[in-house]
């Protein structure tokens, strides 16, 4: 029997401290396909609808693309965007229904206008078309914040096991391999849903260092392995939104027909022991003096280096909804007189606007940064340079992440300024990939350093190039000092907040 499943995707990840919504423009220049776009863009790519497609080709769903919405992490979705998707996705569906499942790829930490939980909201839509019996498939970045309410919205749900995300594409293929098991049968698939009381917690769910959410992953994969657990995820949250269920989550979705809801719950429960007791653990930034030093110690050393230094300004990174154009590391490693250095990306459209009409030469005088919230991480810098090179921002991601597909980091200059290349764009984008800074016509390799507005995931296309990773906090938007910040809705207690 072939199976009529819906495929959708709606990819938001809301920093609620920011100043700035997302809005649908945001949308529109990282990915918003509909209908048949959707697997001509995502076929044979590292991605969750990738995954998706895989798995309807392979177990011959008659599979109907409705819509795939992705931005870049930014401020709460704005209320007539949120619209603007959901309808469309709510049209689609009524047009291509009924259905026999569906599958929706999700952050898990979308925040509207309308409500802390985005992804919920959204859910909640679908339900009111489908009804409550047609089999929902979900799968959540790793760092989702999960509410109560999924495990009655979707039947199924699958977490990243990777930061950096490198298995998208396998998080999705089994979530539809467990939603083919329940549309033909064969399971009876629920899910349960708990929490620690823990804000900050499982190293921020890092894997790429063996640390603490190794740990943690392995312990659920000990879950997984008796009767009826059909598959245990771990969330690591993502504290830079002020919502009630920010933080860790465990997901166990389980099979009715093996075993009943309290051996779920009791397996969760576990999990969520061992996050509580390794809430200690965390792997966090040093300060910016302290990294200046160091690159000041090893820029003196003439032993030559196997790569180059990359340094992550974590603080800035876009990936967390941060603003990405702060400026106070630039600034410190110029007055450290620090040499042969490329940075990016620094969100700068009037900059980049400016510099690309001068051109390739040209020596220009101006304001780059900082523009956006001056009392963070750093003001607009003054500074002159040398236009190196003009671009449309278009590249193809290559490394572990979104392997194989188009991005654009819209127009983009590599503005050289005493030794150190700095890459302004148009378009917010983490630097998780080598191609991001040839898109302006710096070749990573070449460098002594390199500066990344990241936090982790450039690791999976960086770490292979470099001889030493820093991890610094500049000041910006997202310093994991959480105990900084206003948080007025996050359930109490939830370590370290009282």
């Amino acid at each position: 029997m072939s199976f009529r499943v819906a495929i959708i995707g709606f990819i938001s990840e809301n920093n609620t401290f920011t100043r700035l919504l997302t809005g649908i423009e945001d949308f529109r220049s990282s990915q918003y396909y509909f209908g048949e776009e959707v697997p001509k863009h995502y076929r044979d790519t590292g991605s969750e609808i990738g995954g998706a497609i895989d798995m309807a080709e392979a177990r011959d769903w008659k599979a109907d693309y409705i819509l795939a919405a992705h931005s870049q992490p930014g401020g709460p979705v704005s209320e007539d965007t949120r619209r603007e998707i959901t309808e469309e996705a709510l049209r689609r569906l009524r047009a291509g229904g009924p259905y026999d499942g569906i599958f929706v790829a999700l952050h898990g930490a979308m925040v509207t206008e309308t409500d802390q939980d985005g992804d919920g909201q959204f859910l909640r839509e679908i339900r009111s078309l489908i009804g409550p019996d047609v089999p929902v498939a979900v799968t959540f970045d790793l760092h989702a914040n999960v509410f109560d309410e999924m495990a009655d919205l979707a039947r199924i749900a699958v977490s990243f096991q990777t930061y950096p995300h490198i298995d998208m594409r396998e998080a999705a293929q089994k979530s539809c391999a467990l939603l083919d098991d329940v549309m033909a049968d064969r399971v009876d698939a629920r899910l349960v849903v708990r929490r620690p009381p823990v804000l900050v917690g499982c190293d921020d769910g890092r894997t790429a260092d063996d640390g603490p959410m190794c740990r943690l992953l392995e312990s659920a994969e000990r879950e997984m392995k008796a009767p009826g657990i059909l598959h245990a995820g771990i969330n690591a949250g993502f504290t830079d939104a002020d919502v009630w269920a920010s933080g860790p989550s465990v997901l166990v979705t389980y099979d009715t027909k093996r075993i009943g809801a309290p051996q779920a719950e009791t397996a969760a429960e576990r999990l969520c022991d061992e996050i509580w007791d390794r809430r200690h653990d965390w792997n966090g930034p040093i300060p910016l003096a302290d990294c200046i030093a160091r690159l000041k110690i090893l820029q003196a050393d003439p032993a030559p280096r196997k790569g180059p230094v990359v340094v992550a300004d974590y603080s800035d990174n876009p990936g967390s909804g941060a603003y990405s154009d702060c400026t106070a590391l630039i600034a410190a490693m110029l007055d450290a007189d620090i040499k042969d250095a490329a940075a990016g990306t620094l969100l700068d459209p009037e900059a980049a606007a400016l510099l690309a009409a001068e051109g390739p030469g040209a020596e220009v005088r101006l304001s780059i940064g900082g523009k956006i919230d001056p009392t963070v991480g750093g003001g607009p810098l003054e500074i002159t340079g040398r236009v190196i090179t003009v671009s449309d921002g278009h590249f193809r991601y290559e490394g572990p992440m979104f392997t194989g597909l188009p991005a654009c980091t819209g127009t983009s200059v590599c503005f050289r300024v005493q030794g150190i290349d700095i890459m302004i764009v148009s378009n917010r984008m983490q630097m998780l990939d080598q191609n991001i800074f040839r898109a302006v016509g710096i070749e990573p390799t070449e460098k002594s350093v390199l500066v990344v507005k990241s936090m982790n995931h450039f690791k999976g296309a960086f770490r292979p190039i470099s001889s030493e990773i820093i991890l610094t906090d500049a000041g910006g938007l997202c310093s994991p000092e959480v105990t900084r910040r206003d948080f007025r809705r996050v359930r109490r207690p939830a370590f370290p907040l009282t």
